[in-house]
């Protein structure tokens, strides 16, 4: 399988597309934005930031998508990681203004030891959305490369322990990418399912137990069905990949599903962002609002991390 640039660009501008909606409004509680929901990206709000401002979320996709290639450097990855919080670096104003507990301790971890293999926080209270907002670039790296489904969840997986090692995390990774990859073969719903079924039987193999059951009601046939009032959102890993999925398959176009991830309240800005990189993928960069794309802050610096990561790794129009 291979992908387009086009693709790419529908996956990153959607991941921080979304993030952008979503920063206003973190923390915000399901009733505060039931009674004043979210209709249009803009500014204040949490962090008093002006409206287009990306957050971690999008940084973490930027700076994995800039340092991952056929060298597999993981160690490039984290010291990029480590110039966004120390020296503001892939960030929208040259400042780190958000980033997780998790995140933080094992960036502390490599910065004290230097070591890809142990960084990462592998403890069941340690499950939050962290390597899940920004595990897009497995996939889009394993389509770039002809790798199959199964390696670019392995890839997921590996990218996901350098912060969050526990195979939680690492199974919300993967199931993400089971529906990123089938998105990127075929932009049709159908393809969510797809996903959904191959990551099933994936994790239904030894080794998986503890990570496959926490997501049973997600592989469930009935999670469609859902009513809204089931669904919720927060920094945990499981309840925000299960919110994304749900608001991709209960709307119709990318502006509706991001704005509806946002109105659970909760971590908006992940949810969004999360939601965001599958509805990219579903409808194209064409289907994301052309306002939102150009009020993002330094929409010229995503632009110029997916150009090089696609000259990188062969990727053309």
């Amino acid at each position: 399988m291979s992908i387009s640039k086009s693709k790419v660009r529908a996956a990153v501008f959607g991941a921080a597309a979304g993030d952008a909606v979503g920063v206003p409004y973190e923390f915000s509680s399901a009733e505060r934005m039931r009674k004043n929901p979210a209709t249009d990206m803009t500014g204040g709000g949490t962090y008093s930031m002006p409206a287009g401002t990306w957050s971690d979320d999008t940084t973490m996709i930027l700076c994995t998508l800039d340092k991952l290639d056929e060298g597999m450097d993981f160690d490039a990855i984290m010291k990029a990681f480590l110039s966004w919080v120390y020296e503001g670096e892939y960030t929208p104003f040259g400042d780190c203004f958000d980033i997780g507990n998790t995140t933080r301790t094992a960036l502390m971890n490599y910065a004290r030891h230097g070591d890809v293999n142990s960084c990462g926080i592998d403890s069941s209270y340690n499950n939050g959305n962290g390597s899940l907002m920004r595990i897009i670039p497995a996939a889009l790296y394993a389509s770039a490369h002809g790798l199959s489904d199964e390696d670019a969840v392995r890839l997921s997986h590996r990218l996901s322990t350098l912060t969050h090692a526990h195979i939680i995390s690492q199974t919300g990774c993967g199931i993400f990418t089971f529906i990123a990859m089938s998105l990127i073969r075929k932009a049709d719903k159908s393809s969510v399912s797809e996903g959904l079924k191959k990551a099933a039987a994936f994790y239904s193999g030894v080794g998986y137990g503890e990570g496959s059951s926490v997501y049973s009601r997600l592989f469930s046939d009935d999670f469609a069905k859902l009513p809204e009032a089931k669904i919720s959102s927060s920094g945990y890993v499981v309840t925000t990949l299960e919110c994304a999925v749900w608001c991709l398959l209960h709307t119709d176009n990318y502006h509706d599903c991001v704005l509806k991830a946002v109105n659970f309240g909760g971590d908006t800005d992940t949810a969004a962002c999360v939601a965001g990189a599958l509805a990219g993928l579903l409808y194209g960069l064409a289907g994301i609002p052309v306002r939102w794309t150009a009020m993002l802050v330094k929409a010229e610096s995503i632009e110029a991390v997916i150009s090089g990561f696609c000259e990188r790794n062969g990727i053309i129009e």
